[in-house]
Formats: structure tokens, C-alpha cells, sequence
């Protein structure tokens, strides 16, 4: 599967989960993974974030769960910081920053278990008090693909397969 094809089922994914998580409360993430492979795989999943930072915060850990609501191992990785003083959104337009607003930049990697060939499945990220460490850290690019997505409704299921229809 090309790069450009991979990119368009991220698309759609977005566009047609469901990646609402109903019985939980407060602000989370769904994260959209996708194994474009013809193989199962198990192993770290990486999201790379790039978000802005209001002056005075930190960053904080995250955690992951699968669509059951286990939580899986999951860690950030190569944090950096730097200041910044205007966000530049998806839409083209600029937005000032206040003043000590820094740019967070990093990997969140959390573990895969068993996802088989040419599916999808939505885990749920949120910021944590403590990480849950990875089994074994990456050491080449994962073969999967991770798409941040809002809660929102969506006609198909969290878990399922990439159809030709």
C-alpha cells in the first residue's frame, strides 16, 4: 500500500469512526491506528504531536486504552521545547500566543497488540498523573499509521477492516 493510499484510508477513518468513548468522562483523544500491512502486528505505535504549550505549563504524561478500556503501555518520547509566539492553524490563519507560550514537540508511543493485517482499531489517549513504560522502546519506524482524532460519531465501528467498498 503507497504512502498516498495509507494517507487517504487516515482520511476517511477520521471522517467515518466512531471514536467517541461514551462512558468516559472528561477531555480525551481518540487515536486512529492503522496496519496497512499483510501482516498482523504487535509492537509501538507512534503519534508524532506538535502542540502549543500556554506559558506556565508543563508537560504532562499520557496514557492509552484500547476500546475495551485497558490501558496499555504508553510513553512520550524526544520532547522538545521551544518558545513560540504565534500558532500556525490547519486552515492557513495565524493565532498570536501569550507571551511564554512554548511549542511542545514529540512522539507518543504506546503499545499494539495484535492488530491484524489491513484493519484499523481506536484507542483513547489523555493526559495522566504517571506513564505506564513501554515493553521495548522502537528502533526503526513502526509499520502502522496513527491519526489523532475528536470524539465525534461516527457510522463505523472502532475496530474493523480497510474494504475495497
Amino acid at each position: 500500500m503507497t504512502e498516498s493510499a495509507i494517507q487517504q484510508w487516515l482520511d476517511l477513518l477520521e471522517s467515518a469512526v466512531d471514536t467517541r468513548f461514551e462512558s468516559v468522562e472528561g477531555e480525551y483523544r481518540a487515536l486512529i491506528t492503522l496496519n496497512p500491512t499483510d501482516a498482523p502486528y504487535t509492537g509501538v505505535a507512534l503519534l508524532r504531536v506538535d502542540m502549543p504549550l500556554k506559558a506556565g505549563s508543563k508537560p504532562r504524561p499520557a496514557a492509552v486504552w484500547t476500546p475495551e478500556g485497558m490501558r496499555v503501555p504508553c510513553q512520550i518520547l524526544n520532547s522538545r521545547l521551544e518558545p513560540v509566539s504565534e500558532w500556525h492553524m490547519p486552515d492557513g490563519s495565524v493565532r498570536p500566543l501569550p507571551e511564554g507560550s512554548r511549542r511542545w514537540r514529540f512522539d507518543l508511543a504506546f503499545w499494539v497488540e495484535n492488530l491484524p493485517p489491513r484493519r484499523y482499531r481506536v484507542y483513547r489517549s489523555a493526559w495522566s498523573a504517571e506513564e505506564l513504560p513501554l515493553p521495548a522502546l522502537p528502533d526503526a519506524e513502526p509499520p502502522v499509521r496513527v491519526r489523532e482524532a475528536i470524539p465525534r460519531d461516527g457510522k463505523l465501528p472502532k475496530e474493523g477492516e480497510l474494504s475495497a467498498d
